[in-house]
């Protein structure tokens, strides 16, 4: 054990996290965004570097590593000493965005228990900035917060004294991390919650939703995953017609899209033996407002919501309404079902190896991060033209579709991720992992 002191144990739902990394069965959380001035001002370490300190002396989660055995529950956070941005930060020529994306949702923290923090940030040619952080540091609005943080930053350094750069070793200063999501609400399972985990641990499969659900390939028995990203935009325009039109009908813009990626499902997929009925959705919810999380708290604070929607090739408005009904009402109880974690938390790696090489659990993944709204425009200073999000390389997953953030994989799973960047633009992209 080192003499780092110790800030708090991970929590169980870290834990999670920590153990997929350490497996190699997720890679990490990532977002870019393009950050501009009026003068077209590049970011070097001299103009960074400073707004990065800053946003150091600030949050703890970007000062800390882990300690301990990553495949047991006994594992903490501990605070670095110092952290060296020269070695965090990589300035890069290139302006592919999408090759970027893929090198880092292929690839996880090489080192999470030496002496560099839990992310890592790569700045392209055309001042595009790239964080890729460990999930059990940061969640997707973490990440938000994160680039909403620094454009305050940049504008605070490039007018003041800040901006001269002197060192890129910043002291890690003692402070707490936010406290976990079980320290926050009640996330005791219900008696329904352990009925249903007693009802998938011994009903046959053939009596069970996901026996009928298609969710590709089997999760391999070797995890070798390579990410493809695809990225699309959308203008403010046609983005702004859909919102209207999912609001004229009731629906969200997350249930809307839920009902024609399923609808699509049905077209696409092939059900020759007739066994396959529905797909397996996975919709992350944020608890932020259940925790009371404020907008620029670093942390993990999110549950989700399982569904087994029917293989229709008719896209519904019926159907996106219903949806968005059921995820207002899951925002308000799904956390309960976290709870059941716990009864895994020291046999995460057992539980984890122990699908390789099965049927895998989603067919599709469909996050909705919501609008982004950076400080408001200040002529003159720094601003954000654009922001892409994805969520952690999974394994587990067949295809993913993401919009503005992603994740994903072929083998089995879809995701989908949406967000919305200010002015109301909706920016949109694809990711497929190959899984053997």
């Amino acid at each position: 054990m080192s003499s780092l002191a110790v800030v708090r144990p991970l929590s169980f739902l870290e834990k999670y996290y920590s153990t997929r990394h350490f497996l190699g069965l997720d890679a990490c959380v990532v977002t870019s965004a393009r950050y501009s001035t009026p003068e077209n001002i590049p970011l070097t370490k001299d103009v960074l570097f400073p707004a990065l300190r800053i946003l150091l002396e600030a949050h703890a989660a970007l000062g800390v590593r882990l300690e301990g055995k990553e495949d047991t529950p006994d594992i903490a956070f501990v605070r670095l000493p110092s952290v060296d941005l020269s070695r965090v930060v990589e300035f890069s020529k290139s302006t592919d965005l999408q090759a970027a994306l893929e090198k880092h949702l292929s690839n996880g923290l090489e080192h999470t228990q030496g002496d560099m923090p839990l992310w890592r940030l790569e700045v392209l040619g055309d001042n595009t900035m790239i964080l890729a952080a460990h999930h059990a540091i940061l969640d997707g609005l973490s990440h938000t917060a994160f680039h909403d943080s620094l454009i305050r930053a940049l504008r605070e350094t490039t007018s003041s004294s800040y901006s001269t750069y002197s060192s890129s070793s910043v002291i890690v200063p003692e402070l707490a991390m936010s406290p976990p999501l079980e320290e926050l609400v009640d996330v005791r399972p219900t008696l329904l919650n352990f009925l249903a985990a007693l009802y998938e641990l011994l009903a046959p499969k053939s009596w069970q939703n996901s026996y009928y659900a298609w969710t590709g390939n089997p999760v391999p028995t070797v995890v070798a995953v390579q990410t493809h990203v695809r990225l699309l935009s959308f203008s403010s325009a046609d983005a702004a017609s859909f919102a209207e039109a999912c609001r004229k009908h009731n629906a969200t813009v997350t249930s809307t899209l839920y009902a024609l990626a399923v609808s699509v499902f049905g077209r696409l997929v092939p059900n020759d033996s007739g066994q396959y009925k529905t797909v397996s959705v996975l919709v992350p919810l944020s608890m932020r407002p259940i925790v009371c999380a404020a907008a620029d708290v670093f942390g993990n604070y999110i549950s989700s919501y399982h569904t087994f929607p029917a293989l229709d090739p008719a896209f519904s408005w019926d159907s996106a309404a219903r949806f968005a009904s059921e995820l207002q009402a899951q925002r308000n109880t799904s956390y309960r079902a976290l709870g059941m974690l716990r009864w895994v938390e020291k046999q995460y790696a057992r539980f984890f190896n122990g699908t390789l090489g099965k049927k895998r659990r989603f067919t599709l993944a469909l996050s909705n991060l919501g609008r982004f709204q950076p400080p408001p425009s200040i002529e003159g200073r720094w601003s954000i033209e654009e922001m892409y999000f994805s969520p952690v390389r999974h394994a587990h997953w067949c295809r993913t579709r993401s919009e503005r953030r992603r994740r994903s994989g072929w083998g089995t799973e879809y995701l989908f991720q949406v967000g919305t960047r200010k002015f109301g633009d909706r920016i949109c992209g694809r990711v497929y992992f190959d899984v053997p």
